[in-house]
């Protein structure tokens, strides 16, 4: 099976729709049912791991089969036999249920009244997408996956997850699941922050369409619009400020910051509003990058540059040098003398540097951050991280948290 067309697939999923596309290997339950379960499924029950693996396994795979749980929420799932695959298309809803309909569901499912800030939390990051396009999206995955022209029927499936009250996750592991939601996305937030503040195109943009992902339905006010100029100009606030941390001088932040106020203000329309909050961090993250580059030589600069779009990725003198078109050992000597520096050593402590600012900002852990800015090991990590600040990530999180 060809990586880079699911790749393709799950970005065009993403963009153009708004939902998740994701394989899994069949074996994988836990990540299956993480990926279909709610904060009341109780997914530690022995009948729940049977009932799923039963459905795994008896899926035909010349069928799409259409869950739509207790909440109204949906989910497309059809199997790849030859390559032991299970894709999930979702979550998505058709239409975002009122107060009322809330209180509904929660009473057919025999959940508490007061679990609703739950069931409305969960609903709020569900995507909206008409059935019949997600159905297309389906139909489109199967044909570039499988490599076959053929519609699939489409059979609704009931999986039974919220049958009985015995069937429902402990009130702590609903609240847990609440508290995650949250977490996760303050912590892309901060990763937002930190690409920005960094120079990182490409990777603040990943990151920012993620981000509307996880808020999608997330409202601060009761209009769609007035929702989406809110979120526009926090992006627009999140950004001055990374960019005043970053160097960027405060004439053009002022600059940039009421030119996009001035915008965001005159828009009426969501799919404008989101491409200006594309801009917003985009120019804010050229504009650090460019601020950065004006210190050293046009060569040295691309160096710089390309070191810090690809810093989770090896990196080689030899890598180097053929990206400007230098000798390894002049680029080397160069490097060296204008930032005072050798380019391992720029690199591990550019690595650092971007490992510092996630530990201060979020609640990932000293192992996911080591692995995100390009370490293999977390021990070397640690090692470099208590040189560079002298003392650990742990205890340097204590003393320098910022925004949680």
């Amino acid at each position: 099976m060809n990586e880079e067309t699911l790749e393709i697939l799950k970005m065009n999923a993403l963009q153009l729709l708004g939902i998740q596309l994701e394989g899994y290997d069949m074996n994988d339950l836990k990540g299956i049912s993480d990926h279909i379960k709610t904060p009341f499924t109780n997914t530690s029950r022995k009948q729940f791991k049977r009932e799923l693996k039963h459905f795994i396994v008896h899926m035909a795979s010349n069928k799409i089969y259409h869950y739509t749980n207790i909440f109204d929420v949906n989910f497309l799932i059809f199997k790849f036999k030859k390559y032991k695959q299970v894709y999930i298309i979702g979550p998505y809803m058709e239409q975002r249920p009122n107060e009322r309909r809330c209180n509904e569901l929660l009473q057919l499912a025999g959940i508490k009244i007061s679990k609703l800030y739950i069931l409305k939390q969960y609903l709020l990051r569900i995507p909206l997408c008409h059935q019949v396009k997600a159905q297309k999206m389906c139909r489109l995955s199967i044909r570039f996956l499988k490599k076959r022209n053929i519609v699939y029927e489409t059979e609704k499936v009931d999986l039974n997850f919220h049958s009985n009250t015995e069937m429902l996750a402990e009130s702590k592991s609903q609240s847990d699941y609440t508290l995650r939601e949250i977490e996760q996305r303050y912590n892309l937030e901060n990763q937002l922050l930190t690409a920005v503040e960094n120079g990182n195109v490409n990777e603040a943009l990943e990151i920012l369409n993620e981000m509307n992902l996880s808020v999608t339905g997330l409202r601060r006010v009761k209009d769609d619009v007035s929702n989406e100029q809110y979120k526009a100009f926090l992006i627009n606030t999140l950004c001055r400020k990374a960019g005043e941390k970053a160097g960027i001088s405060l004439l053009h932040i002022d600059e940039i910051s009421e030119k996009y106020a001035a915008l965001i203000d005159q828009t009426m329309d969501r799919e404008i509003l989101y491409e200006i909050i594309r801009d917003i961090v985009k120019e804010y993250s050229e504009r650090v990058m460019k601020t950065k580059a004006n210190a050293y030589s046009p060569k040295i600069s691309k160096v710089i540059q390309y070191i810090e779009r690809n810093l989770d990725s090896p990196l080689t003198l030899t890598e180097l040098a053929t990206y400007v078109d230098l000798a390894p050992s002049y680029l080397s000597r160069i490097f060296n003398q204008e930032t005072q520096k050798s380019i391992s050593q720029y690199i591990i402590e550019l690595r650092v540097k971007k490992g510092r600012d996630l530990i201060t900002r979020t609640k990932m852990t000293v192992s996911e951050i080591a692995l995100y800015v390009g370490f293999k090991e977390q021990s070397y990590f640690t090692q470099c991280f208590k040189k560079q600040y002298g003392t650990t990530p742990l205890k340097y999180r204590t003393m320098h948290k910022e925004f949680y």
